[in-house]
């Protein structure tokens, strides 16, 4: 009988062991520390990172939502980009005000600036 490419080798160890062995083995590496995971922020916690690490030249800047989530490296739960209501949320909490540029260059697009909190004041 030929073995298909298609399917794994054949192997005589019964998969009830091949099961404990690679059971075995995870809780090695769970014990070694091997297992090198980065730990996950929220996007409260990435945007809070992001304005922490802000000069003061740059939080008297205008950023778009969009330059934002850039900047921040925001990502959605089910999507590469958060949802810009909840980005909106968040900014406004931790003291960035909505303005709108009303001239035609800029064709009234929103901007956030940051304002501060009750607590810098």
């Amino acid at each position: 009988m030929r073995s298909n490419p298609m399917l794994p080798p054949l192997t005589n160890i019964p998969l009830y062991l091949q099961i404990q062995r690679l059971k075995e083995e995870a809780a090695s590496d769970l014990k070694k520390g091997s297992a090198s995971t980065l730990p996950t922020y929220t996007l409260e916690e990435k945007l809070v990172l992001w304005i922490q690490s802000l000069t003061p030249a740059q939080l008297q800047r205008s950023y778009t939502t969009i330059e934002v989530i850039k900047l921040a490296l925001l990502t959605g739960k089910y999507r590469s980009r958060p949802a810009l209501q909840e980005v909106a949320q968040l900014l406004r909490k931790h003291g960035f005000e909505h303005k709108r540029s009303w001239t035609n260059a800029s064709r009234n697009q929103r901007y956030w600036k940051f304002i501060g909190t009750k607590n810098d004041q």
